[in-house]
């Protein structure tokens, strides 16, 4: 599967104002603002998916019930005219969903969407004149999030299928532009759910078809009845996990209330089977049995998860982790359990040389590490990226022992942005292209070690050796 440069972000931001059962219920109506932007200019970088993106999301909302304004290829002219066009829709809606398909970057901590010929450069600008362009020719997201949240809408959906960029080099297969930087996490609000399509940093696969990796997944479960808001971003969040091989890790941050939202309607109950007439015998007294409580799972304790996680039960460790996140929320409890986890990954990978079942042990360990810290560590956490990152890298260690060295260097790639002074990973990195017969590239990281901005002479030993055997 073709790997995109950059990094495709996804945001759902979703409002529950609590309703009054005496009051009369407004009509039950959904309304969409879908934009796809492709069309960009050679400085930007046209896309190629984000168009068919947009044509089939608006195609699975209307599907879905959703009055949809659909528009393509947009300056920022007709960007605010659409806005100001969707916003005249949202009054008393059910449901209001912006989605967006396109580049975008992040400027000062604030997200912008890029309209087509925009005139937008970074280039020479200080950081007072980057913002002073953002706010003049680009679309600032929290424009759309105020619009929709002061419209009326009881629920505001925002999608945001772009990218968090990297200074790689701009193809038609990339969602990137000229900042490095990527999207700013938005926390969301009471009654709100965040969701990326992937994480900060980390590459995001374009797809073998017509459509992204992320927004074919989320279609699929759209279009699924009997899933709520949540199960829709769970699920594809596991596809993405499965079809990149762990490349591409979906995150999601909730803060949702009230009733659960149901968008392709609640799963259809099960025909009842057909019973032949028979006479009706009157039944004999049966005493009434006694009353049967609902009597929940218990919370695990940190102690336990602790001692989980020193015995190497990465399974039962993380799904106790998932539990109490659910319970308590994301927090700081999840570091120490997630870090013994990642410590005896590195303990058994560890002069280990060829595959075996510890080694397969090993890459599902740091997996499941990485689904855990998106569930149960806080976004702004000290530790998440750091986490991240030798999640990351362990399990291109294992992959590259199991001889899987193209998803070995995925994961290597989206480690690398993590931990950019980090020598072993771009050393390891080396590897996988040396696995792979890409010798040049090989060539290229070890040599880069030598940079004086890589502290470890670990590494720095470690590289020479690999560049005299190239050599």
């Amino acid at each position: 599967m073709p790997s995109r440069l950059s990094i495709v972000g996804c945001l759902l931001l979703a409002a529950f104002p609590l309703g009054s059962d005496a009051a009369p219920k407004p009509p039950a109506t959904r309304t969409a603002l879908v934009i796809g932007n492709a069309k960009y200019e050679a400085a930007v970088g046209p896309l190629r998916n984000t168009g068919n993106d947009a044509k089939t999301v608006a195609k699975t909302l209307r599907d879905l019930g959703f009055a949809v304004i659909e528009k393509h290829d947009l300056t920022r002219d007709q960007f605010l005219r659409a806005v100001v066009e969707f916003r005249a829709t949202l009054a008393n809606a059910e449901v209001g969903l912006f989605y967006y398909a396109g580049h975008g970057i992040s400027v000062a901590g604030s997200n912008y969407l890029l309209p087509v010929k925009s005139g937008y450069t970074s280039e020479g600008a200080d950081d007072v004149t980057l913002r002073l362009l953002a706010e003049t020719k680009l679309f600032n997201v929290e424009q759309a999030v105020a619009d929709m949240k002061s419209a009326g809408a009881l629920c505001n959906l925002v999608i945001l299928d772009a990218c968090r960029t990297t200074a790689v080099a701009r193809t038609g297969r990339t969602r990137d532009a000229a900042d490095a930087g990527g999207l700013s996490e938005m926390k969301p609000p009471a009654g709100s759910l965040i969701a990326f399509a992937t994480d900060a940093g980390q590459t995001a696969l374009d797809g073998d078809g017509t459509n992204g990796l992320y927004t074919e997944e989320l279609l699929k479960n759209l279009r699924t009845p009997g899933l709520t808001v949540e199960q829709v971003f769970k699920r594809t969040r596991a596809g993405v996990l499965e079809r990149s091989k762990g490349g591409q890790i979906p995150a999601e941050y909730s803060r949702l209330v009230g009733d659960d939202i149901f968008l392709a309607g609640p799963a259809p109950s099960a025909p009842l089977a057909a019973l032949p007439v028979t006479e009706p015998e009157t039944p004999a007294p049966v005493p009434a049995p006694a009353p049967v409580r609902s009597i929940p799972a218990p919370v695990p304790s940190l102690k336990e998860i602790s001692k989980l996680a020193a015995s190497g039960k990465a399974r039962e460790c993380v799904e106790a982790l998932q539990q109490l996140a659910q319970s308590k929320g994301p927090g700081d409890y999840a570091t120490e359990p997630l870090e013994t986890l990642l410590d005896r990954v590195k303990e058994d990978l560890k002069e280990t040389t060829t595959a075996s079942p510890k080694v397969e042990a090993a890459a599902a360990t740091c997996e499941l590490v990485l689904q855990a810290l998106r569930e149960c560590l806080p976004p702004d956490h000290a530790k998440k990226i750091l986490f991240t990152a030798k999640a990351l890298n362990r399990r291109g260690d294992a992959l590259l022992l199991l001889g899987r060295a193209k998803e070995a260097l995925d994961a290597y790639n989206a480690a690398q942005p993590l931990a950019p002074d980090d020598a072993y990973i771009l050393y390891n990195r080396g590897r996988a292209y040396q696995a792979l017969g890409e010798t040049e590239k090989a060539r290229a990281d070890f040599t880069a070690i030598a940079d004086e901005k890589f502290k470890s002479f670990g590494a720095k030993k470690l590289a020479r050796e690999a560049l005299v055997k190239l050599n």
